[in-house]
């Protein structure tokens, strides 16, 4: 992952300390005083700091000081992490000056992923000299909280995190010395409160697409003549395939070379070049020959290259495209940055808990143990090096494992006649390559690549987000590799 930092959870204390802000005392003489707010618990530092590091002058009262006490993962706000909400954007026109015009300006998709939510905890300490201070400042402090306070951290009304609660858990009203044996009294009431948040990942930015172009004739002839147009290549009614018309116009075609696509990236490969692996299969593999630049290629390729609007389209086996946007890398062009379209992935094949595809007879997810996602597993694992018991970080004790919890194994587990069994698996035998599933008390096998040497499989793996085929020899992401030239097009 990259590194991104959004300052969120330093807003939610933000608006906490502002919420304690501008309140006042009122003195004898009839004077108001406001009471400054800091951030960081009493301890001796913060003390001594107040009393600008001499033991000559008492601290400054009154005060009020917010911090931070616990951060929990709230588990009983936990949603479908895999969801995405998409939103799009127009914006207005904006001139040189700056001024905003009454034309359409640019123009975007949002995708905002699902945020995970916690529970922060915060003490606040009211400082003052006598209890009529603490009485002046209870009161209007507490007047707020009728059951709770609303808070908003941000105006962006794209952001679905902003609004938020403050809750009043505790008040204690006891008075102590601050620091600990000074020997000029404070007194200090603390209120402990609560706030739900949410801690949100970074949202993909699109280009929203614009239709520049309409073919009303479906069949692919034109409506005068009996010629095909131009940018269809076929006839789905006749079923007859044009091969002297490409699948998309002329203008848009880049043809001559093939594509290596890897995860974000596209390179182009000469008619006659090819790559060799470097190392397991998965891995991204070393490209041979003299790299080639796309803003050459796009500058010949008769069309109008537009970072963003561009798309690229990968023809898949089982007749589908995989879409996205296009940009040229700016560090390094002949690297082609893509931004894949999530909806032309191919669908995830169905596994039920019983190990049946959803192609077959007999699937069924009523009985399953996980029926809301059965095209995915959790995570690639090696069994003979991986404790489900124990994950990385729980190495000191054992942690609940639930019913559905999914691996693809990339080694052999257990023998035929089970001895001697792994601890951490019972009684569980499978091949590598094989897709194993937790019942609640026992591993089995759901998918055993021996019997689907003739049949695709396509699963995600939730944990990275990489959707992975079985080609009927190995586990390959699914759209990943080599491209031919006629299995991938460039619309400009």
């Amino acid at each position: 992952m990259e590194h991104f930092y959004d300052g969120q959870i330093r807003r939610y204390i933000t608006q906490v300390i502002r919420v304690f802000s501008n309140f006042v005392v009122k003195y004898g003489d009839g004077t108001l005083v406001r009471i400054p707010v800091m951030y960081g618990n009493a301890d001796r530092q913060a003390a001594s700091i107040i009393r600008n590091n001499s033991e000559n002058k008492v601290n400054s009262v009154p005060r009020i000081a917010v911090y931070v006490t616990a951060l929990a993962l709230d588990r009983d706000r936990l949603s479908d992490s895999s969801f995405v909400s998409k939103v799009h954007i127009r914006e207005r026109d904006v001139n040189n000056s700056g001024e905003y015009t009454h034309g359409q300006g640019r123009n975007y998709t949002v995708e905002r992923l699902m945020p995970t939510p916690f529970k922060l905890t915060l003490k606040v300490d009211i400082w003052s000299a006598n209890t009529e201070q603490k009485l002046q400042i209870m009161e209007q402090i507490l007047v707020l909280f009728n059951p709770s306070l609303e808070i908003q951290t941000s105006d962006n009304y794209i952001d679905w995190t902003s609004l938020s609660v403050l809750n009043l858990n505790d008040i204690n009203w006891s008075s102590q010395t601050v620091p600990i044996g000074a020997e000029t009294p404070i007194e200090v009431g603390t209120l402990t409160l609560d706030t739900p948040i949410w801690i949100s990942p970074p949202v993909k930015v699109k280009h929203l697409g614009v239709v520049t172009a309409i073919l009303a004739s479906m069949s692919g002839k034109s409506t005068t003549s009996s010629t095909y147009i131009e940018g269809l290549g076929s006839d789905p009614i006749e079923a007859t395939v044009v091969t002297s018309l490409s699948l998309f116009t002329t203008n848009g075609t880049v043809g001559g070379y093939k594509v290596e696509v890897y995860g974000p990236s596209v390179i182009l490969l000469g008619a006659t070049e090819n790559v060799v692996p470097s190392g397991p299969t998965l891995d991204i593999p070393v490209r041979q020959g003299t790299p080639i630049s796309w803003n050459e290629v796009f500058a010949t390729a008769g069309g109008k290259y537009t970072a963003g609007s561009s798309m690229i389209f990968l023809s898949q086996t089982n007749g589908s495209y995989i879409v996205g946007t296009v940009a040229i890398n700016a560090l390094d062009d002949t690297v082609l940055s893509v931004n894949w379209n999530a909806d032309t992935l191919t669908t995830n094949t169905g596994i039920d808990s019983n190990g049946i595809l959803e192609e077959n007879t007999g699937y069924n997810l009523a009985g399953s143990y996980r029926p809301n996602s059965p095209g995915t597993f959790d995570a690639i694992v090696n069994p003979q090096t991986y404790n489900p018991y124990r994950p990385v970080g729980t190495e000191i004790s054992n942690q609940t494992i639930a019913a559905g919890k999914r691996f693809l194994i990339i080694e052999d587990i257990g023998d035929i006649t089970n001895v001697t069994p792994a601890q951490a698996w019972g009684a569980l035998v499978a091949k590598a390559n094989n897709i194993i599933e937790w019942t609640g008390t026992a591993w089995h096998v759901i998918f055993d690549h021996s019997q689907y040497a003739d049949t695709m499989v396509w699963q995600t793996n939730i944990y990275t987000g990489v959707q992975y085929l079985w080609n009927g020899v190995s586990w390959v992401k699914s759209f990943e590799g080599v491209y031919e030239s006629s299995q991938w097009k460039i619309v400009l």
